[in-house]
């Protein structure tokens, strides 16, 4: 966890932080998002291992926390990257400074999608090791994921528009695309298997 966390903050701290300041921006929000949906599918492979062990879920509950882990640093990397970002285009004199600061603001959106995705995968495995009881905390949990990872490919929208190399830009809009092509069909994988 960062020095200076979001996760360190209440929820009505960041929410009002989110309106009235810069950062945290619809990145980290993104991502606490994610990590929120990801919170609820543990929540029913935690109360179902309970109930009873089983060794499939509980690697599953393992791999779970590891990615809730990634989420939150993504979310407080979000914010940490634009105030780089921010610092590189006051000091002029440093190109290197703000091309590094550049390549780590279109990294951290494309790194964020691809852990809700794997997120996401983990939530369509986890509804068959779910007590049905809790199958609507799983699929809440799962849709959550995949909006966060639209949200946050949003900033990769953005960051497409705002390339000058055309080669970078069509591969960016393609990792993008890739991306969400990948969420909706776990989706729809989820949504059959209900």
């Amino acid at each position: 966890m960062a020095e200076h966390s979001i996760w360190q903050m209440t929820l009505g701290e960041f929410r009002d932080a989110i309106e009235s300041r810069s950062m945290p921006g619809c990145g980290a929000a993104a991502a606490s998002s994610a990590a929120i949906g990801l919170a609820l599918v543990l929540k029913g492979l935690r109360i179902s291992e309970s109930k009873a062990a089983c060794a499939e879920r509980a690697r599953l509950i393992e791999r779970a926390d590891a990615q809730l882990a990634a989420l939150g640093d993504y979310a407080d990397e979000d914010v940490q990257a634009f105030n780089a970002y921010l610092a590189a285009r006051r000091d002029t004199a440093d190109e290197g400074a703000l091309q590094a600061a550049v390549e780590r603001i279109n990294r951290v959106p494309v790194d964020t999608a691809r852990c809700c995705l794997e997120a996401l995968e983990l939530a369509v495995a986890a509804r068959g090791l779910t007590r049905e009881s809790l199958h609507s905390d799983t699929d809440a949990g799962a849709r959550l994921l995949h909006s966060g990872l639209a949200m946050v490919l949003l900033n990769v929208d953005a960051n497409v528009r705002n390339l000058d190399d055309a080669g970078e830009r069509e591969a960016l809009a393609r990792t993008r695309e890739q991306l969400q092509t990948a969420a909706d069909h776990a989706l729809e994988r989820l949504s059959a298997s209900g």
